[in-house]
């Protein structure tokens, strides 16, 4: 055989044998990929029924909501009855409700109450009665029935009050 036809012969097996490990290559490169998926889904799987489970609770706004108006209604009437309880007690007490607070205002929660505060029409604030007073010279919100509570800057529970108006 001359070394053109042995050139003819061995070019094309070269290229023929080339394709065929690129074309393997290539298989091996996407069934690895697939591999690598299963073996991920397979250790997580291993991993969670080997592993204790345990739930992962996270409190909701509402109920944070809820426990911040609690706190409130806790102090408030901490105040009303601190002529019957012992000063050792009320400073226990009051002790127990800012730690509370601290906690509510770590989850970037405000109360916020308007008794004695100038009434403004913009606040955001429910009415629930309106009582007058003709020797105020403007309009004050007498008594908080429940506080607005933010939450990150935000009303998320608007407040109810008592009005006292001059009119």
């Amino acid at each position: 055989m001359n070394t053109t036809n042995q050139i003819l012969i061995i070019v094309p097996s070269i290229l023929i044998l080339f394709s065929f490990f690129v074309y393997i290559f290539y298989k091996s490169k996407r069934y690895s990929d697939g591999l690598d998926e299963l073996y991920k889904k397979i250790s997580e799987e291993i991993k969670y029924a080997v592993a204790p489970k345990s739930i992962e609770i996270s409190l909701g706004v509402n109920d944070l909501v809820d426990l911040a108006i609690e706190v409130w209604r806790m102090e408030q009437r901490i105040k009303e009855s601190s002529s019957l309880i012992t000063e050792n007690h009320s400073k226990g007490l009051n002790n127990s409700i800012e730690r509370l607070k601290r906690y509510v205002e770590k989850y970037d929660i405000e109360i916020v109450d308007y008794t004695n505060q100038k009434f403004n029409d913009g606040l955001n604030l429910e009415i629930l009665s309106v009582e007058k007073d003709a020797s105020i010279s403007h309009p004050i919100v007498q008594k908080t029935i429940e506080p607005t509570i933010l939450c990150k800057g935000q009303v998320v529970r608007r407040a109810k009050i008592i009005l006292l108006t001059n009119n």
